[in-house]
């Protein structure tokens, strides 16, 4: 069950980031400024905010190419930053890399990244939402059980 998070981001604070990718793994791990330890809060499948005092300081993609890339909406998003990433590291996504830039030296990335948090943020909510909603509906169950059903106290 995820608890009941409020991740902050301040998009005015994205300076630097790090997109590191480990092929062998299809992990990417994309950090705000530089990493840092921070708790892992799983959003959706392979899809993982970085969060240290509830500050969102990164995020974690596991299955990039597995997942990510084989959906043709993902694959249009991460096609304009896997370029710029290709170009700044000489590398391509078959190949292990780290790519460390300011915002403006990896603009496209750092697109990439404010388009990834924002729907990890409300992917994060809808969790939640359902977390509260299925709690609710199986408090509403309990207290619907017949006297004779119930525990005595």
């Amino acid at each position: 069950m995820v608890s009941a998070l409020t991740p902050r981001f301040d998009i005015q604070g994205l300076k630097r980031l790090r997109f590191s990718y480990d092929a062998e793994f299809d992990l990417a791990n994309i950090h705000i400024e530089a990493p840092q330890p921070a708790s892992t809060i799983e959003v959706d499948d392979g899809w993982y905010l970085r969060l240290s005092d509830e500050a969102i300081v990164g995020m974690e993609l596991h299955g990039l190419k597995r997942i990510f890339l084989s959906s043709t909406l993902f694959a249009r998003v991460f096609t304009p930053s896997l370029d710029e990433l290709r170009q700044h590291t000489g590398k391509t996504i078959d190949e292990d890399f780290t790519a460390d830039g300011s915002a403006q030296e990896l603009p496209h990335t750092s697109h990439l990244l404010l388009f990834m948090l924002g729907a990890a943020a409300m992917k994060l909510q809808a969790r939640q939402l359902a977390e509260t909603t299925d709690a609710r509906a199986a408090m509403q169950l309990a207290n619907l059980r017949s006297p004779e059903d119930r525990p005595h106290r």
